[in-house]
C-alpha cells in the first residue's frame, strides 16, 4: 500500500468520523434546544414527557407518553389536556424550510390519546381562530394526519357537565394545507379525503334533548350512524316541571342511518353547504309525547318550506328513505286522565328534492305508505316548493277501512267522545298555504254514531249524543256512490300550532262537512 492510499483512506476514516461526530453533536444540540423550547413555553402552557427522539437525517421526531395541559391565562382552570403515548413526525423537509420557509411533513401520527377540553361559552370561536392566525405565520403542509384510538370528553367550562364524548376515536385525512390564502376562510386550514369513526359518542344537543350513537364511520363521502338515540334528558312527568310552555318529550332510537355520496364546503367565508345523494334511515322507532296542561307556546310555528328556506346554510338532499319506522303520538289534556294515542306503523316513506339549494326549482315531494292504528291502510302524498314564499302546498290522503273505535284511545281521554262504526274509505285533498286552506273530502262508512261522555269519562251522556247524532248521518249509503262528499274552504291556520294541527283541522272540516 503506498503513501498516498494510506493518506486517502485516513482522510476518509477521519471524515468518517467527523460526519458521524457531527451528526451526535447536531442531534444533541437540536434535541437540547427542543427540550429547552419545551420547557420555556409560556406560563399557562405546561408540558411532561417521558422522551423525546430525533432522526437527523430522515427528518423524524418522537414524542412519548406526553401530558399537555393549557390553563387560562387570568383564571388558571384547565381548559385543555392533550395526553397520549406516542406523537410521530415523520420526514420534515429541510429543503423547504431552509430554502422556503415552509414546514413540510410527510406524516404525523398520534396514538392512544386523550383529549379533555372545558368549553367557555364567552371564548367565541372568532377570538379562538385570531389567536391562531396571530401565533401561526409559517406555511406548513401536511401529506397524512392520523389520529388511533382517541377518547375525547368536552365539559361544560363552568359546571364541569358532559357536553360531549367519544371513544375509540380514529380519524386519517391527507393534504392539510394551512397558509396565507386559508387563513382568509372561516375554517383556517384546507384538506382533502377524511376518515373517521368512533363508538360510543354522546353530545348535549340542546337544554332537553340529548344524543347518543353506539357507532360512526366515515368514509371518503359515505357516513354511517349505527344505533343513533335523540332522548329528551327528562322523564315525561319530570319534564314538565321544567317548562314554562309546551314543549314535546322525544324518545327516538334509529337502528342505522346511511349519507352517501355527500359533500360539504365552505362559500363566502361563513355560508356552509350541505349536499348528498341520498340518506336512507332504517328502522327508526319515534315516541311523542305532549302534556297539554303546560301552558300553550304562542310563538309562530312556520311551514317546512319555510323552515327550509331560511336555513343559515346552503341543503341539498336528493332522495331521503325511511324505511320500516314506528310513530306514537300521545298528548295529555285532563289531568286524571291517560294521555291520548295515535300511532303509525311499517311506515315507509320518500322524500326527494329536500333542501333550500337546488338550482332547478321543482318541488319538494313526500311520499309515505303506512299502517294506521295498526290496522287501517294509508298512503299520503304531499307537495310543496321551498322557494314559494306563501307556502302553498298540497296534501293528498288514501285512508283505508278503518274501525271509529280504533280512535277511542285518543278520543275519550282528550275529548271525551267515543266513536263506534267503520270508515270504510276516505279520500281527501288539501290546498293551501301559511294562512289559510281549502279540503276536498269524501268518504265511505257505515253505523257510524258519537257518544258524548259524562264527567267521569265513562257513562254515556244520553242527551247531548242524542241530540249530536241528529245532525250526523249514520251512513253514506243515501249517496249513489255510497260516498259522502264535501268541500270546506278557508279555513285558518292557527299559526302558534304546528302543521300537523293545520292538517288535522282541515280533516276535521272535511268530514263535518261530509256527515252533518
Amino acid at each position: 500500500m503506498t503513501t498516498k492510499t494510506k493518506k486517502t483512506g485516513f482522510i476518509a476514516i477521519l471524515s468518517i468520523i467527523v460526519l458521524i461526530v457531527g451528526y451526535f453533536i447536531a442531534k444533541n444540540s437540536i434535541l437540547n434546544k427542543i427540550e429547552n423550547s419545551l420547557s420555556n413555553l409560556p406560563e399557562h402552557i405546561e408540558l411532561q414527557y417521558k422522551s423525546i427522539d430525533l432522526d437527523l437525517l430522515n427528518g423524524d421526531f418522537k414524542i412519548k407518553e406526553a401530558l399537555l395541559t393549557i390553563k387560562g391565562k387570568t383564571t388558571e382552570k384547565i381548559n385543555t389536556q392533550l395526553e397520549f403515548k406516542t406523537l410521530s413526525i415523520e420526514d420534515f423537509s429541510y429543503w423547504n424550510y431552509w430554502k422556503n420557509n415552509t414546514i413540510d411533513i410527510e406524516n404525523i401520527n398520534v396514538k392512544s390519546s386523550k383529549i379533555t377540553h372545558f368549553y367557555n361559552k364567552q371564548v367565541s370561536s372568532e377570538d379562538f381562530n385570531t389567536q391562531i392566525k396571530n401565533q401561526v405565520k409559517t406555511p406548513i403542509y401536511i401529506e397524512t394526519f392520523s389520529v388511533e384510538n382517541a377518547n375525547v370528553e368536552i365539559f361544560d367550562f363552568n359546571t364541569e357537565d358532559v357536553l360531549f364524548k367519544s371513544e375509540q376515536l380514529n380519524l386519517s385525512t391527507s393534504k392539510i394545507r394551512f397558509n396565507e390564502e386559508t387563513l382568509k376562510t372561516k375554517i383556517p386550514l384546507k384538506f382533502e379525503s377524511f376518515n373517521f369513526s368512533a363508538n360510543q359518542t354522546f353530545y348535549v344537543l340542546n337544554d332537553f334533548e340529548n344524543l347518543t350513537v353506539n357507532k360512526i364511520e366515515v368514509h371518503k363521502n359515505n357516513a354511517t350512524f349505527t344505533d343513533l338515540k335523540i332522548k329528551t334528558k327528562y322523564e315525561k312527568q319530570e319534564l314538565s316541571k321544567h317548562l314554562k310552555v309546551e314543549r314535546d318529550y322525544y324518545d327516538l332510537n334509529v337502528e342505522e342511518i346511511e349519507v352517501n355520496d355527500f359533500a360539504t364546503n365552505f362559500k363566502n367565508d361563513s355560508i356552509f353547504s350541505f349536499t348528498t345523494e341520498n340518506v336512507v334511515i332504517k328502522q327508526p322507532n319515534f315516541n311523542i309525547y305532549r302534556d297539554k296542561l303546560v301552558a300553550d307556546d304562542l310563538s309562530v310555528k312556520p311551514m317546512y318550506s319555510k323552515q327550509l328556506r331560511d336555513l343559515n346554510f346552503d341543503l341539498k338532499v336528493k332522495n331521503v328513505q325511511i324505511k320500516n319506522a314506528f310513530i306514537t303520538y300521545e298528548e295529555k289534556v285532563k289531568q286524571d286522565k291517560p294521555a291520548g294515542q295515535i300511532k303509525f306503523t311499517n311506515l315507509n316513506a320518500n322524500i326527494s328534492h329536500l333542501g333550500n339549494a337546488f338550482t332547478n326549482l321543482g318541488t319538494t315531494k313526500i311520499d309515505v305508505t303506512s299502517k294506521f292504528m295498526d290496522n287501517s291502510n294509508l298512503k299520503v302524498s304531499w307537495d310543496f316548493d321551498v322557494n314559494n314564499q306563501l307556502d302553498q302546498f298540497v296534501f293528498k290522503a288514501d285512508i283505508g277501512v278503518l274501525n271509529a273505535s280504533q280512535l277511542n284511545q285518543f278520543m275519550e281521554p282528550n275529548l271525551n267522545i267515543r266513536l263506534d262504526g267503520q270508515l270504510q274509505k276516505t279520500y281527501f285533498t288539501i290546498n293551501g298555504n301559511s294562512d289559510v286552506s281549502n279540503i276536498d273530502l269524501k268518504t265511505k262508512y257505515e253505523n257510524f254514531d258519537i257518544i258524548v261522555l259524562k264527567e267521569n269519562g265513562e257513562e254515556k251522556n244520553k242527551f247531548l249524543s242524542g241530540l249530536i247524532n241528529l245532525f250526523v248521518s249514520n251512513n253514506s249509503n243515501d249517496q249513489s256512490d255510497n260516498f259522502r262528499k264535501a268541500t270546506a274552504k278557508n279555513i285558518q291556520r292557527v299559526k302558534h300550532k304546528s302543521v300537523f294541527n293545520f292538517i288535522w283541522i282541515n280533516i276535521r272540516a272535511g268530514l263535518k262537512e261530509a256527515m252533518l
